[in-house]
């Protein structure tokens, strides 16, 4: 342009005209991207120089976000159908505990109606007291077992993204139901065991009176088991009292000092000097039912001198830290295997069922343990190895 205008002997008028025909042909293309952007198709406007490289580089980019749109949606509709597939209720809670989404046992376990309800506050929707409290402490740890509609509901809360809550719930009524049937049955029939094996006991501490001694061989080993029978029965009671209710009814602060200094004297007369049993007490704070706990501490220390060899160490001890309390019973016994851990407080479970009868054990004192804990909000944490020892530990969190 600089040439031709000189050339032409009007340098300026030649340079103001190029500059505008450039600022117009750049308008132009800024048109044609402006149209193209609002819609944007695979026909991407011609242009030369730098403008075909914009273009091309701006369609390139469109291209891959519409592959990755399309993957998205398609892994967003399996997770919709996977989701509509669960067997139990789920919801998606934003932060104001607004309904954002749910599957369609939702629409069945709670009947929301997916036109209606989307948007609307969830305990609005679900006005159980349990529920509300529940969801307004939002303090989701622990699941929540409530009735609604004359259905008992498992239901949990997990939060995840940006204040958003999945809500998971399933109809536990008919396992409730058979819970219920299993532990009246073990109750009625405990209770009808108990009579018969009383009359046969006096039957047979009368026949033990008897000087002969054909006779006395087996009338010990019947006597042995029909004590052991109303072991069992006594401790099937037991289990299901306390089954039936799922909390402490009445819970003090415990005297530990008392109750361990009970449990140690009880140890030492059931031993008979076969072990060495120690009492090592720090001062904890633990609330709850004082014979209940002491029922605990006892089938711990009397399973510790069942299956510790003669002249060992038996410990019965209290430790804390910043998480909570502890009552430990430790031995250095025969220790028990890795696998048969998770298992030991199921009811009539054992180790080695041969060693288990011969020590006179029923196969239900850790089962009753764990039922007492857990109405304490205790657990029972076991650590073991063969031929080293075992320390079950009761440990009380703090209460915050």
């Amino acid at each position: 342009m600089f040439v031709l205008g000189a050339m032409l002997g009007f340098i300026f008028p030649v340079l103001f005209t190029g500059l505008v025909a450039y600022v117009i042909w750049n308008l132009y293309n800024l048109n044609r991207l402006s149209v193209w952007l609002i819609k944007p198709s695979k026909n991407t406007p011609e242009a030369i120089g730098l403008w075909d490289d914009v273009f091309y580089q701006l369609y390139t980019l469109h291209k891959r976000q519409k592959k990755s749109r399309k993957k998205l949606t398609k892994m967003l509709k399996r997770f919709q159908k996977s989701t509509q597939a669960l067997p139990y209720a789920t919801i998606v809670l934003n932060s104001a505990n607004e309904i954002e989404w749910f599957n369609s046992a939702s629409r069945q376990l709670f009947g929301l109606r997916s036109s209606l309800d989307i948007g609307q506050r969830v305990d609005n929707l679900i006005r159980q007291p349990e529920f509300i409290k529940y969801l307004s402490r939002r303090e989701f740890d622990k699941p929540l077992e409530f009735e609604n509609n004359h259905k008992k509901l498992l239901l949990n809360i997990t939060g995840y993204g940006g204040g958003q809550y999945l809500l998971s719930a399933t109809d536990i009524t008919l396992q409730t139901q058979l819970d219920d049937m299993r532990r009246d049955f073990i109750s009625n029939a405990s209770h009808e065991l108990r009579t018969p094996i009383t009359v046969m006991s006096g039957y047979i501490e009368a026949l033990q009176n008897n000087d002969d001694e054909s006779i006395s061989f087996p009338v010990d080993k019947i006597h042995q088991q029909t004590s052991r029978m109303e072991k069992i029965i006594s401790e099937l009671i037991e289990l299901a009292r306390l089954e039936t209710s799922t909390v402490v009814v009445d819970e003090l602060d415990i005297d530990i000092n008392a109750l361990l200094n009970e449990v140690h004297g009880e140890a030492i007369s059931l031993d008979q000097g076969e072990h060495e049993i120690e009492l090592d007490i720090v001062p904890i704070d633990i609330t709850g039912n004082y014979n209940e706990l002491r029922t605990a501490i006892s089938n711990l220390m009397t399973n510790a001198i069942r299956y510790t060899p003669q002249g060992r160490n038996i410990i019965l001890s209290t430790t804390s830290d910043e998480m909570g309390s502890y009552i430990n019973v430790e031995d250095n016994g025969i220790g028990i295997s890795y696998e048969h851990i998770s298992r030991l407080t199921e009811r009539f479970y054992r180790v080695d069922e041969g060693r288990s009868k011969e020590k006179g054990g029923t196969g239900l004192g850790l089962a009753i343990v764990k039922h007492i804990l857990d109405r304490h909000g205790a657990s029972l944490h076991v650590q073991s190895q063969i031929d080293k020892g075992s320390t079950f530990s009761c440990y009380f969190p703090h209460m915050h």
